[in-house]
């Protein structure tokens, strides 16, 4: 194409830019250019189609080559080096949490289940190994056919193990199919080491056939599902002659059921009931070490007066009473942790003196409920500066008194002992978390301050603001030991501090 002059370059720019025709001199210089471009895209076009042509072979032979590849990447899995044994530790740790347990036990979708279903060696690993199978849940809402055929697969899988039970029986559902469940059960009694029990009128008569087949029972709760669920029922006695029970724990509903137990071999007494019986009970269990004592049923009777010989827990570590004035009755030299659920601070405050002079003891850690001076509060931190930990929990219409703990406990000078410090929330309420932000800050601006840990538990909320929440993460990432939390995890914390089972039913 001969090249264009400068007139006819600027010919072609107008053409461009209009609708006039074309000179003679602009045709033949645009014709030359719409052949040389026309057979540049011509060959464009027959390059990107054979590129194409091309890239659909590569993309072919990269799906084959994936699909190879990925053949063979699993073979060289680190699970598939790993020992048996790392894997059951592993496997074990898959197992549902007693608070993720309360369901339908015949589900196939949960561990140990599912194990079973991933390969060849992790369906024989768990198949061979008993412990992921000695725990059994057992729901009274279940299917019966599909639920009885798994409980006696599970159990054939447990082997010889001993067996962990939980059994939520209903009054609602089908009676026949808990009876049917539990009596598949029972036939395994002599293995049973802990027995975690939702009675229903129906299984009641039940028990009187583990009398004498409990040899391993170690671990004991008992309650009930609701009211109906103990007429005509007068006591329990089949727990009397477990040879190895040490801890036991009643709930009752309604009224006070007797459940005889062999007292002097409990470690672990958590019971609610009668004082008198708590008393009766407490007598014969020297070897308690563990106590959760709540008073109920009792009536118009008056408590009986104190003796002169206050009974001797001797080897007693943690205990919660739900009434101060228990304390008058007992003595416990070697106890670490203390809770009081509730009473008049005065009532508390005099019993508590009395209790601490009469064991020697020194509990570094105190549990109170609904303290609703702040002053009385101070004077037992003040009196007993062996206390490092301060647990405070409020009630629905608590906010007030919390707010002034709160307030209190921003002046260390009487308090600089304790090491930790937590507030609990047991119901919905208005919470300051500014102030308690306040508090943490200025205990630890103190260079007297041995404060090392902090906790709020709010059961149902609310949660901090985002202003205050950016301050308590800032103390945290300053080496606070620091805990705020709400819900389950909240609830599961004031239960540690009122010395609640975790691993029974309720």
């Amino acid at each position: 194409m001969p090249a264009p002059t400068t007139k006819t370059l600027e010919r072609c720019q107008r053409l461009l830019k209009s609708n006039e025709a074309p000179g003679s001199a602009e045709l033949v210089f645009i014709r030359a250019v719409v052949s040389d471009t026309g057979a540049r895209l011509d060959y464009l076009d027959s390059e990107i189609s054979r590129l194409r042509d091309r890239l659909d072979q590569l993309q072919a032979e990269r799906m084959h080559l994936s699909e190879y590849h990925s053949q063979y990447v699993p073979i060289l899995s680190p699970l598939r080096r790993m020992p048996s044994e790392i894997l059951v530790q592993i496997f074990s740790r898959t197992l549902p949490s007693f608070d993720e347990s309360k369901g339908d036990a015949s589900d196939a979708k949960g561990s140990p289940w599912a194990l079973t279903q991933v390969s060849s060696r992790w369906r024989e690993i768990a198949l061979s190994t008993p412990s992921l199978w000695s725990t059994l849940r057992i729901y009274g809402h279940a299917p019966g056919s599909k639920h009885s055929a798994m409980l006696q697969t599970q159990l054939r899988r447990s082997g010889t193990l001993n067996l962990n039970i939980y059994f939520w029986g209903y009054e609602e559902a089908d009676s026949a199919v808990q009876l049917k469940l539990f009596d598949l059960l029972s036939k395994h009694s002599a293995r049973w080491e802990a027995l975690s029990i939702q009675l229903s009128s129906a299984l009641v008569p039940r028990l009187a056939q583990l009398r004498g087949r409990l040899p391993s029972l170690r671990r004991l709760w008992l309650q009930w599902d609701g009211k109906k669920s103990h007429n005509g029922v007068d006591s329990i006695t089949c727990f009397k002659t477990a040879p190895s029970l040490r801890d036991v724990g009643v709930h009752n509903r309604g009224r006070f059921i007797p459940i005889l137990v062999p007292a002097h071999q409990l470690t672990t007494y958590r019971v609610h009931g009668p004082w008198k019986t708590h008393l009766h009970v407490l007598k014969l269990a020297p070897n308690i070490i563990s106590a959760r004592v709540l008073a109920a049923f009792d009536g118009e009777e008056p408590w009986p007066e104190p003796g002169a010989q206050a009974i001797g827990l001797l080897h007693l570590q943690i205990l919660c009473v739900s009434n101060a004035r228990m304390l008058d009755y007992l003595r416990a030299p070697r106890l670490t942790e203390l809770g009081i659920r509730s009473q008049e601070d005065a009532v508390l405050v005099d019993s508590l003196d009395a209790f601490v002079l009469r064991s020697a003891c020194a509990p570094q850690q105190l549990y109170l409920k609904d303290m609703s001076s702040p002053d009385a509060t101070l004077g037992i931190l003040k009196r007993y500066p062996f206390i490092s930990t301060i647990n405070l929990a409020f009630a629905a219409g608590g906010a007030d008194a919390m707010e002034a703990h709160m307030t209190m406990l921003t002046d260390i000078s009487e308090s600089q002992h304790l090491r930790e410090i937590c507030f609990g929330a047991l119901e919905w309420m208005p919470i300051d978390y500014p102030l308690f932000l306040q508090m943490l800050k200025s205990r630890r601006r103190n260079s007297r301050c041995t404060m090392r840990a902090a906790s709020f538990l709010a059961v149902n909320g609310p949660d901090p603001d985002p202003v205050t929440l950016a301050g308590l993460d800032e103390l945290g990432d300053g080496g606070l030991d620091l805990r705020v939390e709400s819900g389950h995890e909240a609830q599961r914390g004031i239960h540690e501090w009122e010395n609640v089972s975790q691993w029974n039913l309720q």
